[in-house]
């Protein structure tokens, strides 16, 4: 998008003469973005009098906009345009800070979005106004910041700059990263709901254990999660040349490459696995329950004589009581608590389900259980043991468990999915009326009719009560 489309889009808006106002300028990402020839997701136009601007705007426009104020703490005042027959086409009208776009400018985050263009009659662009060279370091692919007390200032300002190198593929100076590491203790002070925001972004990103590994080193990671110190203190053997922390990054990492190549854990059931871990916020918290799959380790770790090793019994259950505690610091919705803690706490299944000897119809029973969500398990159960190469950790067993991985997937893709998803043919009301009384014998009796209805060999609410009353003998 060049800036001929930039100003088709202001046009739109400030096409009426009661919009036109002198003073008025166009910032931040929408000038960063096309001078990149990125299409700008957001627009931003900085004036004296945000509130007056933007009511003569919506006034004058040729369709019906609504203005709205948002709270962009620790932002100026803001007021969103929003076009009442299109809600995804707006544009922001912001307050000038101390009514100067060179001071407005100086308390920006980075040079590359210290950028502004006077915008024109008609919404045309002007001179730029560029104080620190944000167009030369947009040429040198360079991220950094505009002050010193850039960080200090708005220190969610730490992780935007992992997600810009992130997503635009730029380079972090190391005064920036300096700063970064300077002002980390100070992200206790921020919202949690901004920094879930932020960090879902760049989790987002294909590409985002680099920017993990880059936050871990700023202290940034340990502050937002004081979980992982103890994690870092946690010794592992056995299965594992790392210590529970470094294992987690590792597993992060090979989650990431599963994640843009399911088919070296799904085969040919990659494209029913790509499809459902797509949905929602579904690789975010995929990513995030990687970094927190063993947290349950250090308050668990016992050294077993017997066995020589370090031993961690119980930790996916003692994991998924920290993962709810996380969720609940982040302030998931729902949805993502439970996606994230079911991750952590059902980490360890697949290796059990995976096991010599194991029943088919037991599979089944799990499949029944976390439906959709069981291949999500499977991924990360695959990067936690691609993330192993202790003493004790044998290839043959990594293949074993990636052989077993494809085919449970490739059941579930061509007749579990659709199984399990069938109504019940035999209610606990139907055992009642045939003189089975409630308790963990009617529990199991139905849990037996329910995997042979699975299994395709009760097909028919009669069927399923003969079953019922065979294994009740009646």
């Amino acid at each position: 998008m060049g800036i001929k489309q930039l100003e088709n889009l202001l046009g739109r808006w400030l096409a009426g003469p009661a919009a036109m106002r002198p003073g008025m300028f166009v910032v931040g990402g929408a000038v960063r973005d096309t001078l990149l020839g990125r299409i700008p997701k957001d627009v931003d136009i900085v004036c004296v009098d945000a509130q007056r601007a933007a009511r003569e705007i919506a006034n004058s426009c040729r369709f019906r906009a609504t203005v709205v104020r948002l709270e962009k703490k620790p932002h100026p005042p803001c007021f969103r345009l929003i076009n009442s027959n299109d809600p995804s086409d707006f544009i922001d009208v912001v307050q000038m800070r101390s009514g100067s776009i060179d001071e407005d400018l100086a308390a920006r985050d980075f040079t590359i979005n210290a950028i502004g263009a006077t915008i024109t009659a008609g919404g045309k662009i002007g001179d730029m106004v560029d104080p620190f060279d944000g167009q030369k370091d947009l040429k040198n692919r360079l991220l950094k910041t505009c002050s010193k007390g850039a960080m200090s200032s708005d220190p969610l300002r730490i992780l935007r700059a992992a997600r810009f190198a992130a997503t635009l593929g730029f380079t972090i100076t190391d005064e920036t990263i300096d700063r970064m590491a300077e002002a980390s203790p100070l992200l206790v002070q921020t919202a949690s709901e901004r920094i879930t925001t932020e960090l879902f972004e760049l989790l987002k990103h294909n590409d985002s254990f680099p920017y993990i590994l880059l936050l871990d080193s700023v202290g940034a990671l340990e502050t937002i999660f004081p979980e992982i110190t103890a994690m870092k203190n946690c010794r592992q053997d056995g299965c594992h040349h790392l210590d529970v922390w470094n294992h987690c990054l590792e597993t992060f990492r090979w989650c990431e490459l599963f994640i843009a190549g399911p088919e070296a854990i799904f085969g040919n059931a990659c494209e029913t696995a790509d499809k459902i871990l797509r949905s929602g916020n579904h690789i975010p918290m995929l990513k995030l329950a990687a970094l927190f799959h063993d947290s349950g380790k250090p308050s668990c770790a016992a050294f077993d004589p017997g066995k020589k090793r370090h031993v961690f019994y119980n930790h996916p259950k003692r994991g998924h009581t920290i993962a709810q505690e996380i969720a609940k610091r982040m302030k998931l919705s729902n949805t993502d608590r439970k996606f994230f803690c079911l991750l952590v706490e059902q980490h360890m299944r697949p290796w059990e389900l995976s096991r010599p000897g194991v029943r088919g119809k037991t599979l089944i029973r799990w499949f029944g259980s976390v439906s959709d969500d069981g291949l999500a398990i499977i991924l990360l159960a695959c990067a936690d043991m691609s993330a192993k190469s202790g003493k004790q950790m044998q290839q043959a067993q990594k293949e074993r468990f990636f052989t077993w991985a494809r085919q449970a997937a490739q059941a579930y893709q061509d007749r579990i999915r659709t199984a399990i998803s069938q109504k019940p043919l035999v209610s606990g009301h139907d055992l009642m009326a045939i003189g089975i009384k409630p308790g963990p014998d009617m529990g199991r009796i139905l849990d037996a009719v329910r995997q042979e209805q699975y299994n395709g060999l009760v097909t028919s609410r009669e069927e399923g009560l003969n079953l019922a009353k065979k294994l009740a003998g009646l």
